[in-house]
């Protein structure tokens, strides 16, 4: 392709207290095979030298650009970028992740081939040095799906169905596209700010492409985790997201979607049972009081009562969840903890997060 006759993508960055990554991040972005870029860094508040990092790039590339803005959550941060951005095509990256030397011109390439408003691409998890663990899916390869096959057949991933990977980074946007869906949706919403942001855009955004292409090379590496594992207390804005999900589905009277949903939804609040017993060391009574609170409160709830009435239930978690056996539903979270606490795989695995902790 001629670079004359290059598209201009728009990469977003959205950057909160990353000094350690962020070098790494830009480098891998800057040095893309294809040059017809633009880079949108956000820096959302940090404390630490992200900022005076973010400038010495730009201080060497013209091609980045920095806004830098009071702390609000990576959800604004992607708003701001992708209303500063300027491309024809849009791509998010985490400030901490990296792209593989061909990422750009391997999704602009499908992109203007088949002539589609997304190109999904494959990614790895990184952990130090270490590469593994393919992200995979069974959204069809090398293969333009339209609407309505697009919609009928795969809305679905968006309730706890994996097709394809949820994630805003790892993909190409036709802009036009979120510019219509941005003037006429919500897709950035502020009270999704720390968890569930991605999966809430896309979420949003899909019903208003006309086509999808996945293929299976290589774009972007996601650095896995961090170091250690710990409370996230945003957690639960994921119970909250499920009643925006729910909430699309009878927009949309998409009946496929409602029981993947509730199983996710169940799952989701079992592991965050879990998350209170080993990282608050809640008792038995706090957490089945949130539970309860839970059964109180969430619009989703009664509905996935009503939908198990008619439907057999799959697994002992919803049976108990079901049967409002709070007390055995904190027993079984506190056995399975134990076990995993005790197992191979999680010291394996804490062990080597220790050794790659040095490297970036």
């Amino acid at each position: 392709m001629e670079q004359s006759k290059q598209p201009l993508v728009s990469i977003v960055v959205p950057l909160y207290n990353q000094e350690r990554y962020l070098g790494a991040c830009l480098r891998s972005i800057t040095g893309q095979t294809y040059r017809s870029i633009e880079v949108v860094i956000v820096n959302d508040g940090s404390t630490d030298d992200s900022l005076n990092i973010a400038k010495s790039w730009s201080g060497r590339d013209s091609r980045i650009k920095i806004i830098d803005k009071p702390n609000e959550g990576v959800t604004l941060a992607r708003r701001d970028g992708y209303l500063n951005a300027t491309g024809e095509y849009l791509a998010f990256v985490d400030s901490d992740d990296l792209l593989p030397s061909r990422a750009m011109e391997i999704l602009v390439k499908h992109a203007l081939e088949q002539d589609v408003d997304v190109v999904l691409g494959s990614a790895i998890r990184k952990l130090g040095p270490i590469k593994w663990s393919k992200f995979t899916g069974t959204f069809p390869l090398h293969r333009v799906v339209t609407q309505p096959e697009l919609f009928d057949d795969y809305y679905v991933s968006f309730f706890g169905k994996s097709i394809f990977h949820i994630n805003m980074w790892g993909r190409l946007y036709r802009k036009a596209i979120v510019d219509k869906a941005y003037a006429q949706t919500e897709l950035f919403p502020v009270d999704i700010r720390f968890m569930g942001e991605d999966l809430y855009f896309n979420m949003k955004l899909f019903p208003y492409l006309n086509s999808m292409y996945r293929t299976d090379e290589m774009v972007y590496y996601y650095r896995y985790g961090g170091t250690v594992e710990h409370f996230n207390p945003d957690y639960t804005l994921l119970f909250k997201l499920s009643d925006k999900r729910m909430a699309l589905l009878d927009e949309f009277g998409y009946e496929p979607g409602y029981g993947p949903l509730y199983g996710e939804y169940v799952n989701t609040l079992y592991h965050y049972a879990k998350k209170l017993i080993s990282f608050k060391h809640a008792s038995e009574d706090e957490v089945t009081a949130f539970i309860r609170q839970e059964e109180k409160e969430r619009a989703l709830m009664p509905r996935l009562r009503e939908y198990y009435a008619n439907h057999e239930p799959k697994g002992r978690v919803v049976c108990l969840l079901l049967d409002r056996n709070y007390e055995d539903l904190y027993r079984l979270a506190y056995q399975e903890l134990q076990q995993y606490h005790n197992s191979v795989k999680y010291k394996t695995k804490r062990l080597l997060m220790r050794v790659v902790d040095d490297f970036a």
